[in-house]
């Protein structure tokens, strides 16, 4: 793997990981009323958008973070690590689904930055 790899893997970690820790303490206040198939949903978008972002920028060789300019949707700076940390955040209905979706999603990631996608 290339170190533009292991940074991106380390960035989807710390989001990830935020994301978690804020998704735990908005559990235990009760901010989020959505039903668990509306944030599955979600959720499911989020990682489907995510990998496929991921399969992109290794295709075109794109840094850590990119500009709107060559995003597919002008969504801004953006990247891959961001939206599947968003999607371990609207997994994470209880700590133990956080977590699950969080190791998976990880080890998911990791495994698609080894292989040239050209």
């Amino acid at each position: 793997m290339e170190i533009r790899r292991f940074k991106q893997i380390a960035c989807t970690v710390i989001f990830s990981i935020l994301l978690l820790l804020g998704r735990i303490i908005i559990n235990k206040s009760e901010l989020i009323q959505l039903s668990f198939k509306v944030q599955f949903v979600i959720a499911i978008f989020f990682l489907v958008y995510g990998f496929a972002l991921a399969l992109w920028e290794i295709k075109n060789d794109l840094t850590l973070f990119w500009g709107a300019e060559s995003s597919p949707f002008h969504l801004g700076v953006n990247n891959s690590s961001l939206m599947i940390a968003i999607s371990v955040f609207f997994f994470a209905i209880n700590l133990v689904y956080g977590l699950c979706a969080f190791g998976i999603e990880i080890a998911l990631y990791a495994f698609i930055s080894i292989f040239e996608w050209k």
